[in-house]
């Protein structure tokens, strides 16, 4: 099939041609007539030629003027696709914001600079009841390793979100907390024995459970819930992630586990299916992390 962009270059090329002969004949005849108004039969004849080629004159112009117009269109058009994208950037950024404030509260507030913080995006979610994970775009390049605590904000507030448990180059896989297996020293707002946070099971992607909590203690609605850290005298107990990271809200009354035991349940802080970024905590302070090649400060 012929290029209607290359037959539309022949035609301009013809008509050029045609145009340029025109002006070389009408040139010819004005200089016979001595370049006088009055020329005689050759003078008129060059006149005539001059009007013939006019129309053919203003066609070309008007080639290269909507040529040059459809130029300054598409440019425009490029302009306005370019200022979209960054529109809609900008947008992204502004909805960020708070919750990049909230973070950095967190952040200044329980002094987790001392665990040398590195951001990261979220660039997948998968929350199912088996798989809760989120994939971000740090990895061994960045200093991130298996085992690192993982904070975020999104939702009602800023807390830790999970831990780190498989790293690649440059992404990681990040094993949020509702995820089946995974476990945190905890304790329940106003209160001192260490308790356990794992996820509710299978059927949730976002329910958590406060476990080992003695019958004798009051449990009440709303009550806040973070990592209890590392403690000293507590047995083998290390905690993965520093203390007083918040980590949900009692959102019900509390069941029975036992005789001497209930179990709370609570939801995390940081809404996990909006989540978009995170900064990931990669230094050992304290002994409040253990990883299979554990550092010192």
């Amino acid at each position: 099939m012929p290029d209607p962009a290359a037959r539309r270059r022949r035609h301009i090329l013809l008509a050029v041609l045609v145009i340029v002969s025109l002006i070389l004949i009408t040139a010819g005849f004005g200089a016979a007539s001595g370049g006088g108004a009055a020329g005689g039969p050759l003078g008129a004849l060059g006149e005539g030629a001059s009007r013939i080629a006019k129309p053919a004159r203003d066609l070309v112009r008007w080639i290269g003027d909507t040529i040059e117009a459809k130029g300054e269109v598409q440019d425009l058009r490029d302009e306005a696709a370019e200022l979209r994208k960054q529109n809609v950037e900008l947008r992204s950024r502004i909805r960020q914001l708070p919750k990049e404030a909230q973070l950095q509260k967190l952040i200044e507030d329980r002094r987790l600079e001392v665990n040398d913080p590195v951001a990261a995006d979220v660039i997948n979610h998968s929350l199912t009841a088996w798989a809760t994970t989120i994939t971000i775009d740090r990895g061994s390049n960045d200093g991130i390793e298996v085992d690192y605590a993982v904070v975020g904000a999104s939702g009602e507030g800023a807390g830790l979100v999970g831990f780190v448990t498989d790293v690649k180059p440059r992404l990681s896989t990040v094993s949020l907390l509702p995820t089946p297996g995974l476990a945190i020293g905890a304790r329940l707002e106003g209160k001192d024995p260490i308790l356990t946070v794992q996820g509710a099971g299978a059927g949730t992607s976002t329910e958590l459970e406060l476990l080992g909590v003695p019958s004798r203690i009051e449990i009440p609605r709303g009550a806040l819930v973070s990592t209890s850290g590392t403690v000293p005298g507590a047995g083998e107990f290390i905690s993965k992630a520093p203390p007083d990271l918040p980590i949900g809200r009692i959102n019900r009354l509390p069941t029975a586990a036992g005789t001497d035991e209930q179990v709370g349940h609570l939801e995390p802080l940081v809404d996990l299916e909006t989540l978009e970024s995170v900064v990931v905590l990669t230094r050992i302070v304290n002994g409040n992390r253990r990883t299979s090649g554990s550092r010192t400060p």
